[in-house]
């Protein structure tokens, strides 16, 4: 087989170029750093790595790329592989921080205000000030930390998107729902349920903001453009759990329509929960008037936050 060879041009798409033994030259991602295959080597799948992997560098300049290749050459000079091994190390712990950072929900400047800071006090103090120098090649600014979870976000979506499509049985569903931030901002949420090695599982899919408008044709053309991105066949999708809002369940022009004309075999359930909030529309008189009592009580207390406080120490007291 033809082996391909490096193109200058395959920089100003953010790759240089290792060699190996053999002579094989093989495309190296300067963000990532990640090699590539010699059959990779061509515009279209360099394009695409950057397209799923880092597309908020899909638009730097030349320049930046020229930046990040000669930083990449100095790593390479160490023959030690002491330098590597560092930038290797100090790469995967801003990573775990960047990961535990999103886990407990905290602002991405926590890291490099909070965090870097008493990782070094705790180091001096344990083993010296030349140990705590060691850190000072720990990235953890607030660009750094958002940009490293939003490149394990998109690496969890990838390999959700390939179990789905490498799965013996290729069908899938999708729970969808529409709802509205505390920033107003208007956030469409999928999750989908898909059998891996004979085993159903549950994963979170997308979370995509609608810039305007949330229609039945906003709702379906953001699904349909994730589908298409990712490639995922609409005639995979086995059945749709959303609630019972006109835009979703309109039998003329509701994302039902719009995805029954895709593939007419979807299944189509409703939310367990919407449908437990119906039921208690309809309680009982005697019930409703307990539960009338109860909203009430509760409204009143997290209505305003000296409720809350004096509700909270007149619990605390002892009896």
């Amino acid at each position: 087989m033809q082996k391909r060879n490096y193109n200058e041009s395959f920089l100003s798409m953010g790759f240089t170029y290792i060699t190996d033994r053999e002579g094989t030259q093989k495309p190296q991602c300067v963000i990532c750093q990640k090699v590539l295959t010699n059959e990779s080597l061509k515009p279209s799948t360099l394009q695409d790595h950057f397209r799923k992997l880092h597309p908020k560098h899909k638009d730097m300049d030349v320049a930046f790329f020229k930046r990040k290749e000669a930083a990449l050459k100095i790593s390479r000079i160490d023959s030690t592989g002491y330098c590597s091994r560092q930038s290797t190390a100090a790469t995967e712990a801003s990573y775990r921080v960047a990961l535990r950072i999103a886990k407990e929900r905290k602002p991405h400047t926590i890291g490099e205000m909070l965090i870097l800071p008493c990782a070094k006090e705790i180091v001096t103090l344990f083993c010296g000030e030349e140990a705590a120098k060691k850190l000072n090649i720990l990235s953890l600014s607030n660009n750094t930390v958002q940009r490293r979870i939003s490149y394990m976000s998109n690496d969890v979506k990838m390999q959700v998107v390939e179990q789905i499509k490498n799965s013996r049985f290729p069908y899938f569903a999708l729970a969808l729902d529409e709802t509205t931030d505390v920033a107003s901002c208007a956030q469409l949420i999928g999750y989908v349920r898909y059998v891996l090695n004979d085993t159903v599982k549950e994963e979170f899919l997308f979370c995509r903001e609608q810039k305007a408008t949330t229609t039945a044709k906003d709702i379906f053309d953001e699904v349909d453009r994730f589908f298409t991105e990712e490639g995922l066949p609409w005639e995979m999708l086995l059945a749709v759990c959303a609630d019972g809002a006109p835009a979703m369940i309109g039998a003329q022009s509701g994302f039902k329509a719009l995805v029954q004309k895709k593939c007419p075999e979807v299944i189509w359930t409703h939310c367990a929960i919407h449908r437990q909030v119906l039921v208690a529309k309809t309680l009982p008189l005697e019930l409703k008037e307990v539960m009338a009592v109860v909203v009430k009580a509760v409204n009143f207390i997290r209505g305003r936050a000296v409720n809350h406080r004096i509700f909270r120490e007149l619990c605390n007291e002892p009896i």
